[in-house]
């Protein structure tokens, strides 16, 4: 039996299936019906990777750690500004060169992102916060995760699933934070006591 993943682990395996779709993404050559799907594939699940971060990583920032609060404010601003992107790249209108230009910045701004997190933010966390709380945090996120929509079934090939996500006015991670636990709810802060 596999040992349980901890909240470092989940988020580590997020990026590297983020950073997966980047690439493919960067040297895709297979027309627009192919860069949508992926595109709207890559906008989900950076959608569901800010919810868990939010709702699980940055409230254990806030609590655990020196300077939490500093590194969590920062961490939700780059979360608002790549959501903008995110936006924008959502449109099915977006001319070719626009939506090249978004992704670029989105990619480049997220690497930078993730990558600060693995080499700043998850050490402080292990060093920190306890295996088990950690665990918890991890088994919480993954369940998160696995709530939140993914991909269109075969069915849906109309209507992609991600235009059931965006609505006008309010904002993708908003709306798949309210299809995880209803409308106006928030995700509990994280605990020292793990469930």
């Amino acid at each position: 039996m596999n040992p349980p993943e901890d909240l470092i682990t989940v988020l580590t395996e997020d990026h590297r299936e983020l950073n997966q779709l980047f690439t493919e993404l960067e040297v895709l050559s297979g027309g627009e019906a192919l860069r949508r799907s992926l595109a709207d594939q890559m906008i989900i699940e950076s959608v569901r990777h800010s919810v868990a971060e939010e709702a699980y990583l940055y409230p254990a920032v806030r609590e655990y750690l020196p300077d939490g609060d500093l590194i969590a404010d920062e961490a939700h601003g780059e979360h608002e500004h790549a959501e903008q992107i995110l936006k924008r790249l959502a449109r099915t209108d977006t001319p070719d060169d626009h939506f090249s230009l978004q992704l670029s910045w989105l990619i480049t701004d997220a690497r930078r992102h993730m990558t600060d997190e693995e080499e700043r933010v998850f050490p402080l966390l292990a060093a920190n916060v306890s295996r088990e709380t950690l665990v918890s945090l991890g088994e919480k996120a993954k369940h998160a995760k696995a709530s939140a929509p993914s991909r269109a079934t075969s069915g849906e090939t109309q209507v992609p699933l991600l235009h059931t996500i965006v609505k006008s006015g309010i904002g993708l991670v908003e709306r798949v934070r309210d299809h995880l636990c209803g409308p106006g709810r928030v995700y509990p802060l994280a605990s020292r006591d793990p469930e």
